[in-house]
């Protein structure tokens, strides 16, 4: 039986740590959800011409795409999907909402980790910590004096 986990992301190398312990610490195949908080737009105009798939696109890199792709081919026989979906809401009922409808099982988060935001977009651990959904806080290191090209390059290469 395969189990979903839900992962806040911000397209950093720490959602790609946490995708790494999922595949490597779980006994399940598994459903990876990339959770994205961001705000919808203002204007009537950007509403008509709405795309989560354009929002998807100006945030994520490249990079960060890689490294899902190398992880999943890695662990084929853990990760056996990895899908991403753009979050609006801004209260726990919304997040229930999407955690039902995505049938997630369990929510991972960095633990002492700070969300860095895009344009528009916010933090939705408060949110998921409030919403009393199954969470796992998870100390994940991060090497300090490291950028985050060669950390991302030691993830892929295995040396972390």
């Amino acid at each position: 039986m395969r189990k979903t986990i839900l992962i806040p992301t911000d397209f950093t190398v720490m959602p790609l740590l946490l995708l790494k312990h999922a595949a490597v610490n779980e006994n399940r195949a598994l459903d990876i959800l990339f959770l994205y908080g961001t705000l919808l737009p203002d204007s009537i105009t950007d509403l008509l011409f709405y795309s989560p798939k354009k929002i998807l696109d100006t945030a994520m890199s490249s990079d960060f795409r890689e490294g899902c792709a190398v992880i999943q081919n890695k662990y084929p026989e853990k990760i056996q999907s990895i899908r991403f979906e753009v979050f609006h809401g801004r209260s726990t009922d919304a997040f229930k909402t999407l955690v039902s409808m995505q049938k997630v099982d369990e929510v991972l988060i960095p633990l002492l980790y700070t969300f860095r935001e895009h344009e528009n977009s916010f933090n939705p651990v408060p949110l998921i910590l409030k919403s009393g959904v199954p969470v796992m806080q998870v100390i994940v290191e991060q090497p300090q004096y490291i950028s985050e090209g060669d950390l991302l390059a030691g993830l892929l290469t295995s040396t972390l």
